[in-house]
């Protein structure tokens, strides 16, 4: 029973828990906002910003192959992706309306935040009960996120000087970015333990 479970779990996720595929997104999401975090207004060279997009973009592509090469191709049926690109479009919008009422607004609480364990939450695979292993890492990641979103509230908004941060928006960017990068890890070494050996295939 259980192996059947775990066999149409990674059927359902399989692109999503190519883990790898979310390093270059984290790392290049926490280098931005580093970056942001340390530079100097006026702006003046972008080459660094536009060399950690081309590093994370030939990164990812490269880890992509490496799946594809590895593992073969899973083709999703039309209704899986009409799910997924719904879900994404409708996070997407979330973040943007998140990152316009953090501009636009000053308030204690940081939106972009709480987009952010929003997604931890509903994206595929989601948190779903009875809470198994990925549901249970995901639940903690978007409680730690939900927190620190609130923490401006209770600590107020120059607590991340602490850490040399500049702001609660580059805060949350660097720590999402950093639980990122842990979550797919986390995926790949579940998928790769999950799929059959040589050994049994052989057989």
């Amino acid at each position: 029973m259980k192996a059947n479970f775990q066999t149409k779990f990674i059927s359902e996720n399989y692109s999503m828990l190519h883990g790898l595929k979310a390093v270059p997104i984290g790392l290049l999401l926490f280098i931005v906002s580093f970056w942001a975090n340390e530079v100097h207004d006026p702006i003046k060279n972008y080459s660094l910003l536009i060399a950690f997009v081309l590093g994370a973009l030939l990164f990812y592509m490269a880890i992509d192959r490496y799946y594809k090469n590895t593992f073969g191709i899973v083709i999703p049926t039309y209704s899986s992706r009409r799910g997924y690109w719904v879900t994404q479009f409708g996070l997407g919008l979330l973040g943007l309306i998140a990152c316009w009422v953090d501009i636009t607004f000053d308030l204690p609480i940081s939106f972009i935040g709480l987009g952010v364990a929003s997604v931890f939450l509903f994206d595929k695979p989601k948190v779903a009960f009875p809470l198994n292993e990925f549901s249970t890492i995901k639940l903690v990641l978007a409680i730690c996120v939900f927190f620190v979103s609130l923490s401006p509230l209770f600590l107020g908004e120059d607590w991340w000087h602490i850490f040399g941060v500049h702001g609660t928006f580059l805060g949350i960017s660097m720590l999402a970015g950093i639980l990122t990068v842990i979550q797919g890890v986390i995926w790949h070494i579940f998928f790769v333990k999950s799929l059959p050996t040589t050994e049994a295939k052989d057989e």
